[in-house]
């Protein structure tokens, strides 16, 4: 009985995981070059979104490949980096919202009343950011997210009470800074 010798194909390698340490080595800098094209010369904003591209890449080492890792990070950043701009965003028209009304569709915008209304934004963003940290907390979250004192108290773990009093010392301070708070009272 003859046997013939076949030449065989040595099995396929599976794909291989990526190393962590190899993966953030060989992709940091293009992840943060891929982040600055969102940043607009923010470089600690790109610096975020990095940290936060390699964050979910750590939640996904298992079943990241060596083969399609690029491909991922480039979508990750892209992703992760329009999140981030959504949020600024609608932080950035909330508190335009709280600086100045809604303008009626009539009222022609031009440059200077857009240049004015950036400005407000921007000093009264530049006002709550002076605030003591937990009262900066607070007044975020009552008049930026619409949070009752009692949602506030069980997010944060605090008594309704203390809430109370850290958004009344809040207000005396902006107050004091030259801002009105609208608390939403009739």
């Amino acid at each position: 009985m003859s046997r013939a010798l076949h030449s065989q194909a040595p099995p396929a390698l599976p794909d291989r995981p990526v190393s962590f340490d190899t993966l953030y080595e060989e992709h940091a800098e293009d992840v943060y070059v891929w982040a600055m094209r969102y940043a607009a010369g923010r470089s600690g904003w790109a610096e975020d979104v990095t940290h936060d591209v390699f964050l979910k890449a750590w939640e996904h080492r298992a079943w990241l490949r060596e083969e399609d890792v690029r491909g991922w990070l480039f979508r990750v950043t892209q992703n992760v980096a329009f999140s981030a701009l959504r949020r600024e965003r609608t932080f950035r028209q909330r508190i335009a919202d709280l600086v100045s009304p809604v303008q009626p569709a009539r009222t022609e915008s031009t440059p200077e009343t857009a240049l004015a209304r950036r400005e407000a934004v921007r000093s009264a963003t530049a006002t709550l950011d002076r605030l003591p940290g937990q009262e900066r907390v607070v007044m975020a979250l009552k008049i930026l997210d619409d949070l009752s004192q009692r949602e506030i108290a069980q997010l944060l773990s605090l008594s309704e009470g203390y809430v109370s009093k850290l958004i009344s010392r809040a207000q005396g301070r902006l107050s004091a800074w030259g801002w009105k708070v609208d608390d939403g009272s009739p």
